[in-house]
């Protein structure tokens, strides 16, 4: 082999080498790329509890945010001007007058005296709410007795058809108050706790006083064991 076809193999082998990035490898300071983390907008949001009011309502594909989340009440659409200390008188779907009193710092329930009452908002169509209902009929039982709950359906007006259906379907046993007839009373629910329509919102009130409450889904053993409080006092 001469001396040029020599020089000639030699520097075609020496291209072939960098071209692989092999010797780049020893002399290029190689820095790991930046994570980036991307949020695509068709994503699937995890369902989870939601247990105070700095958790807003979870959401997936199928659910609108209007279906857990009821917006706040203006004063246009209450029945009347707010009263201090007002007594509204409502009646549940299947008949029940019940008489709900508002207190700076609770309520009265003259039909369920002496018994720690749940006040619930919900929506028929909130999954959330849906998910809750079981929750609510099994602490009912539980303290049969000594406690009741209000439920207070807060989305569209459900015909006579579909809230039969919607009860029996869930088999509920606790009255519910469509909220088209206790606006003013959400209103104030709104103005004094902070409720700002995350749906279901939940208050205990024992005695006349307001002694939990729970904006968004809870369960069964975090509403058991503050219930269980209130009966050891």
């Amino acid at each position: 082999m001469n001396k040029n076809t020599l020089i000639s193999a030699i520097l075609l082998s020496t291209t072939m080498v960098l071209n692989t990035g092999c010797i780049q490898r020893f002399f290029v300071d190689e820095k790991p790329p930046s994570k980036t983390i991307k949020y695509e907008s068709q994503a699937v949001v995890p369902n989870r509890q939601l247990n105070n009011t700095d958790i807003e309502c979870s959401e997936d594909l199928t659910t609108k945010k209007s279906d857990c989340d009821r917006g706040t009440i203006s004063r246009e659409e209450l029945k009347h001007n707010p009263k201090t200390g007002e007594q509204h008188l409502l009646q549940s779907i299947r008949g029940k007058i019940i008489h709900i009193g508002e207190r700076s710092n609770g309520f009265t329930f003259p039909e369920y005296k002496n018994k720690v009452v749940i006040l619930e908002i919900f929506g028929k169509d909130c999954p959330h709410c849906i998910r809750e209902i079981p929750v609510l009929q099994s602490i009912r039982k539980r303290y049969r007795g000594k406690l009741e709950i209000i439920a207070i359906q807060a989305q569209d007006r459900m015909s006579r058809n579909e809230a039969r259906n919607y009860i029996n379907k869930h088999r509920i046993r606790y009255p519910i108050i469509e909220g088209d007839d206790a606006t003013n009373l959400q209103y104030f629910i709104q103005e004094t706790y902070g409720w700002r329509g995350i749906l279901p919102y939940t208050l205990v009130i024992k005695d006349g006083i307001t002694e939990f409450s729970y904006s968004g889904e809870t369960d069964y053993s975090e509403l058991k064991h503050d219930i269980d409080s209130l009966f050891k006092q």
